[in-house]
């Protein structure tokens, strides 16, 4: 006999996704920051901390408003290279702010 089943939470749907393809959130974590190194490159890179992935927007601190203003000159390129190395349109915009990293 078949169990019935009932509604299931966007969030399980959405987890089981990411997990197929590869993004499990522990996974997708060190991906998106192997991601973001090679898009800003090494001298910009440990000057910064990637967020969350949230509605396609990457949230992402930097130490100082010179590295923002690198960084914002340069988004439409890194969210290309972000999309091309995920192959998908993981992110379709990048919000920066100036704060303390939290492995500082």
């Amino acid at each position: 006999m078949m169990k019935k089943r009932g509604p299931v939470p966007i969030g399980n749907i959405i987890a089981d996704l990411l997990s197929k393809r590869g993004l499990g959130r522990p996974q997708a974590a060190n991906d998106i920051e192997e991601i973001w190194r090679e898009a800003v490159g090494d001298a910009i890179s440990p000057m910064t901390y990637c967020g969350k992935i949230s509605q396609q927007k990457l949230t992402v601190v930097v130490t100082n408003s010179t590295v923002m203003q690198e960084l914002v000159f340069r988004k439409h390129e890194i969210v290309k290279a972000f999309n091309k190395k995920t192959g998908t349109n993981l992110i379709r915009d990048i919000r920066f702010r100036i704060g303390r990293l939290p492995n500082s």
